[in-house]
């Protein structure tokens, strides 16, 4: 995974503004206050010993130190179900991903990214992924699009995901490839989008997931920024992953 941390004044605001409205007990009836003895969310049984195994994996580091600078950035918080599928005209991940082009680049790596929304009778026609669709559209404007998918977790959504992009890349002749990855030997966990577009660099960071309900119901946030330093420095990890995952770019 990765994580971006800021100090910015107008982004802590609204975080600390929205996490008071979350929690507020008096206008959601579903908070309440955590208990030991609570049988699903309590404390651990007896006698329970956390698993210190680390299962023999590990990770060749890309980067053995995070990234620090200070300076001003252009940056949206992006936060579903409320603004997650902002139309392209007003900025979002939608909105972010519509500015890349012919010559330009896209890269995802997430946990995963449903084939298409809806219930399992639907189809990419039917109930389309509005993320995927957005790749895929990039794609077709000419852009370089990689997307590499966890296989670790995966109980094979994602595969489809990567047969169906493959399938329609090959279709329609588009430089678009996808990926099932475990580079860490743990899973990936990243929900990350990194575009390059009009000489431009911007990065999109957070929890959200490649569902209908990370992006229409969930509470889930995610920060976008413009900077050329960390682009390049989520970009250099990204393409380790891709190239472990037998990615060839």
């Amino acid at each position: 995974g990765s994580a971006l941390l800021t100090t910015a004044p107008a982004v802590v605001a609204h975080l600390q503004s929205l996490y008071a409205a979350d929690f507020d007990p008096q206008h959601h009836a579903d908070l309440f206050r955590w208990t030991d003895a609570d049988p699903k969310y309590g404390g651990p049984p007896s006698g329970f010993v956390p698993d210190g195994d680390t299962g023999g994996t590990g990770y060749q580091l890309v980067h053995p130190q995070p990234l620090a600078f200070s300076g001003a950035l252009m940056a949206e918080v992006i936060q579903s179900p409320e603004t997650s599928l902002l139309p392209v005209d007003q900025g979002g991940l939608l909105g972010m991903v519509a500015r890349a082009g012919a010559g330009d680049s896209v890269l995802v790596q997430q946990l995963y990214e449903r084939m298409h929304w809806g219930s399992s009778s639907d189809t990419p026609q039917t109930a389309p992924n509005l993320r995927l669709d957005a790749y895929i559209a990039a794609a077709r404007r000419g852009a370089q699009v990689r997307i590499l998918l966890d296989a670790y977790f995966d109980g094979g959504e994602n595969a489809e995901t990567v047969a169906y992009i493959s399938q329609l890349a090959q279709d329609e002749g588009l430089d678009m490839r996808a990926l099932l990855g475990n580079p860490t030997g743990r899973g990936i966990h990243n929900k990350m989008i990194l575009v390059q577009a009009g000489g431009q660099q911007w990065v999109h960071l957070g929890s959200i997931n490649g569902s209908e309900a990370s992006s229409k119901a969930n509470r889930e946030l995610a920060i976008q920024v413009q900077s050329d330093a960390v682009y390049d420095y989520l970009a250099a990890a990204f393409e380790a992953d891709w190239a472990n995952s037998g990615g060839v770019r």
